[in-house]
């Protein structure tokens, strides 16, 4: 009888390890989860609407105007491809507890060789930072901010098309 209790309480003592273990992993599964889709929503998504106009300008050099631009207005550039024709801005956050994040993302479409659409759309992405980080809703363009920054594009690619004898 004696054999078989000490034969007991190590088998006890195994399951309660494995059983903490397993909870152990289970946490930092969700752990890694949870962070995962709070890197996912904060993520660029492609949105409609914003404000869009036409530059007579040839698109290489619309897409370095509007680079440029966007670069001396100090914004840090998350993702740029001459190729697509998107400048992606990085996340600009702004609050303590309720959190709003805003980006600039800018389209340049050729039209022809000596025109160019340019689509200007600010997002805005909001969440709550109180005990635990939620992750970012989804992203909504602000009209007013969107046809504030498409008109000085606007200005800066017309003074950048004028300033090499366009």
């Amino acid at each position: 009888m004696i054999k078989r209790i000490e034969l007991m309480i190590p088998t006890a003592v195994c399951a309660a390890v494995l059983i903490g273990a397993a909870s152990t992993c289970a946490y930092a599964q969700r752990h890694a989860r949870k962070e995962a889709n709070i890197a996912e929503s904060a993520e660029p998504r492609n949105v409609k609407g914003g404000t869009t106009f036409q530059a007579a300008a040839p698109y290489d050099k619309a897409y370095d105007a509007v680079l440029n631009y966007l670069k001396r207005q100090g914004y840090t550039i998350d993702s740029a491809g001459k190729d697509t024709g998107q400048i992606i801005t990085a996340m600009d956050t702004s609050g303590r507890y309720t959190q709003t994040g805003t980006r600039v993302e800018v389209t340049c479409i050729k039209d022809s060789d000596t025109q160019t659409s340019v689509r200007v759309a600010v997002t805005e992405q909001k969440r709550k930072k109180l005990l635990q980080t939620e992750p970012w809703g989804d992203p909504k363009v602000d009209a007013e901010a969107s046809a504030k920054i498409a008109g000085e594009i606007k200005t800066a690619l017309a003074a950048a098309t004028q300033g090499h004898g366009q």
